[in-house]
């Protein structure tokens, strides 16, 4: 029988990477042996394993088990048909999709089940004609005109715990002859409107108007993507050539399912060394660069699936850059000041051995450019801002960082305090005593008129007092302020 090994990167990636000897999974858990043509059944008589019936006698106890197809049919009218019977049966872990008018039809069923398969991208998903006692659980309808149709004299059958997703009209049952909720809950439907106040999983009102009384707020089942052999990849960084990027920290674990006989081992072998049986999460050592990880799983019986390769890089250096001021350069409280002579280089201070790893950077919110030479800040005054970061070759990169340089190519100027023309200067000189030097005060006023000199205070008779009053034209002040020039941003 096929088998399924998967490969598990880490806890948050996945990498599905093989298929069975004749298919694959559907990402939700279901196993699917291969592709079917559309299957036809006429009558009991027809539960015959042509017709991908896999096992069972048609009782109750053991019914016909049409399990694990995937049935592609954009030519045809409908995926799975079965018409007229009474034995028991049930379709499993099936995929059907696009066929032209239903992805199962039942006309005449009684006693089916359709339980964990995907029917989607059809006009109808599952149809009913005048069938009665059928049920449908854990099965994912979506992306169809119509989910579930009820016809002519189709009752008693049973809908329940299914996930319905962006169909037209999700279900038609217009005498309302079937249940769409069982003891257990209803059915989840992606356009349903109402609440879960008392959040007990079940919405407070029925589903209109198909009348679920028991609505599911979350989907039982999730809606997947078919994966057929070859890789995948989801949630870890794919290189450039498509290979999953891992470091030796990231445990890579093989699983295998084998819906026959059961799986015996699975066997391993790293960048065509020995083959070993796998036993555990499997690391990655050595250079930075490709590894290739190839491997085989073998059922009970000796039946080999074929070798498959998992191509993966180690990178165990992501990038680091640091950004170099020269010199002029200048800190304060502001930040970092330079010049356009202030040569700036961005320097790697960690790469991966591997392939080239390449650093950008921009100026301004600008465009990105590859760094190569040390450059300057040839641009006008102010601050300016130095974004970079660096990538290596197998896509790996470090944050971007960010850095305000401010630059400055002005010198500073110097002004002297100067009076104006019409400045007036009004100077007394009176003496005391006979050994006091004369007194001499220069009072500079601003523009306005020159106030009138009040007379001198006439002094004792013993000193003869001389008052002189003074006009010029400008006196210039004794000494000379120097102040730092000043810079807008």
């Amino acid at each position: 029988m096929g088998r399924k090994v998967a490969l598990v990167v880490a806890v948050v990636a996945i990498a599905i990477l093989s298929a069975g000897l004749a298919g694959g999974q559907v990402g939700g858990g279901f196993l699917w042996w291969g592709t079917h043509e559309p299957i036809y059944i006429y009558g009991d008589a027809d539960f015959t394993f042509a017709n991908g019936v896999f096992s069972g006698t048609g009782t109750e106890q053991d019914p016909y088990v049409i399990e694990g197809w995937r049935i592609e049919a954009p030519n045809a009218d409908y995926g799975i048909y079965i018409d007229h019977t009474t034995r028991f049966f049930i379709i499993r872990d099936c995929v059907v999709e696009r066929a032209r008018i239903a992805g199962v039809y039942l006309n005449s069923v009684r006693n089916g089940v359709i339980e964990t398969s995907q029917i989607s991208s059809s006009d109808t998903a599952i149809g009913f004609l005048n069938s009665k006692d059928n049920e449908i659980r854990g099965c994912v309808i979506a992306d169809c005109r119509y989910g579930i149709v009820m016809a002519a004299d189709s009752r008693d059958n049973v809908i329940a715990g299914n996930s319905f997703f962006d169909n037209g009209i999700s279900g038609y049952d217009p005498e309302r002859w079937n249940a769409w909720y069982d003891a257990q809950g209803g059915n989840y439907w992606s356009d349903y409107r109402g609440a879960d106040k008392d959040q007990d999983g079940f919405g407070d009102e029925p589903h209109y108007p198909l009348w679920d009384s028991r609505p599911l707020m979350t989907p039982p089942t999730e809606r997947t993507e078919v994966a057929t052999a070859g890789p995948s990849y989801a949630g870890n960084l794919v290189a450039p050539d498509g290979s999953l990027v891992v470091t030796s920290q990231t445990p890579i674990t093989l699983q295998a399912k084998d819906p026959g006989s059961g799986l015996a081992e699975i066997r391993y072998s790293i960048d065509g060394g020995e083959w070993k049986t796998y036993s555990g999460p499997i690391f990655l050592t050595g250079d930075d660069g490709p590894r290739k990880v190839a491997y085989y799983g073998i059922d009970h019986l000796g039946n080999e699936e074929p070798k498959k390769v998992a191509p993966f890089l180690l990178d165990n250096h992501a990038p680091k850059t640091t950004l170099d001021i020269g010199e002029p350069q200048h800190k304060d409280a502001r930040g970092t000041w330079v010049t356009s002579a202030t040569l700036l280089t961005l320097r790697r201070t960690q790469e991966s051995g591997y392939g080239r790893t390449q650093t950008l950077y921009r100026i301004d919110g600008g465009n990105w450019r590859t760094y190569s030479l040390p450059f300057r800040l040839e641009l006008a005054d102010g601050p300016h801002e130095i974004s970079f970061y660096s990538r290596n070759a197998s896509g790996v990169s470090e944050s971007i960082q960010t850095v305000i340089l401010y630059k400055d190519d002005a010198p500073p100027t110097s002004h002297g305090a100067q009076a104006s023309p019409s400045s007036s200067v009004g100077v007394t000189v009176g003496t005391t005593t006979p050994t006091t030097p004369p007194k001499i005060v220069a009072v500079v006023t601003p523009a306005a008129p020159a106030a009138p000199v009040a007379p001198a205070a006439v002094p004792a008779p013993t000193v003869a007092p001389v008052v002189v009053a003074v006009q010029t034209a400008s006196v210039e002040t004794p000494t000379e302020t120097q102040t730092p020039s000043e810079h807008q941003f």
